[in-house]
């Protein structure tokens, strides 16, 4: 791919470079356990190419939406010993302008963890068009939101199939989202944040070449866990990179501070893509398997812990 480096860029490139050089994170990642997804979910259902998760603390319940726009709920038995049942409980299709162009790849809930059951929302990430919409729960499309300029005009990205892969409800910063790739005329070894008021934070890829963004979760304090996907060479194996991105006191052209999580456990030598928070230290992710793949969807459990 070719980039276009500004003045902003090159600044942003030092930038980077500076912020780069941190510390390894103080908190520390523990896999509790995984388990492996039913091959058919709710009404036989087909569970695959999970894109995106996200909890709903009031209804106890945790959505996941497909690659081709499958909207999936599942409830979880699990404690500090790991996961220990899933069960698929319903399943639809998308539905709503946005939902047409399927590749549904990020997925937040807003309202679910207010007290008030009934009034959660769902917020999903198209790759395609690229755009956000509102769904409700059960799949009813609701508003679609307008994106930021720098998102808006799909000849800004890469390519067709590195266009908007996250999204996330942060109470400090309202709807963000990110592209799995930088934009056109951003460094190559970078990844972006944006806010829908325009607004952006950018910070050191975890390497400088096949490293994509696959999801974000606020985690407090200015704070967002980020999801990487690696491959040391193309077409080769993929790793989870989990890493948390400081968006405080950055911004614009003054890059963000993003430290790793390191792990010693095998269970992120995968092609992960959803992840979301189930409550305090304690978070879920999910790999994205095709119809054919053995093993099928499997779910981690893990903790980042001080």
């Amino acid at each position: 791919m070719n980039y276009t480096y500004t003045a902003a860029g090159l600044l942003l490139t030092v930038a980077s470079a500076l912020a780069a050089a941190v510390p390894a994170a103080s908190e520390t990642l523990s896999v509790l356990g995984s388990i492996e997804a039913p091959k058919r979910g709710h009404d036989g259902v087909t569970v695959s190419e999970l894109s995106g998760l996200a909890w709903d603390e009031d209804e106890k319940l945790l959505y996941a939406v497909s690659d081709d726009g499958i909207l999936h709920h599942f409830r979880l038995t699990y404690d500090a010993s790991g996961i220990q049942a899933v069960e698929a409980v319903f399943a639809t299709r998308l539905s709503g302008a946005a939902a047409g162009l399927v590749n549904a790849e990020g997925l937040a809930v807003s309202g679910g963890d207010n007290g008030k059951a009934g009034d959660s929302e769902l917020l999903i990430a198209f790759e395609d068009g690229p755009s956000l919409q509102r769904f409700g729960p059960d799949g009813t499309p609701g508003e679609m939101l307008t994106l930021p300029e720098a998102l808006a005009d799909p000849g800004r990205y890469n390519a067709d199939n590195s266009r908007l892969e996250a999204v996330a409800y942060d109470p400090e910063r309202g709807i963000v989202t990110a592209p799995e790739e930088p934009m056109a005329d951003q460094p190559g070894d970078t990844h972006s944040i944006y806010s829908l008021d325009g607004k952006s934070w950018t910070f050191q890829a975890f390497q400088p070449k096949r490293s994509n963004l696959k999801a974000i979760e606020p985690i407090g304090g200015g704070r967002m866990l980020v999801l990487e996907r690696t491959r040391d060479q193309k077409g080769g194996p993929d790793t989870a990179r989990l890493r948390i991105v400081d968006l405080s006191g950055c911004g614009g052209a003054v890059a963000c501070k993003a430290v790793d999580l390191a792990t010693d456990s095998p269970a992120f030598d995968d092609n992960f893509e959803g992840m979301t928070r189930l409550s305090g230290d304690l978070y879920v992710a999910a790999t994205d398997k095709k119809k054919r793949d053995t093993p099928p969807t499997t779910f981690v459990l893990f903790t980042i812990t001080p």
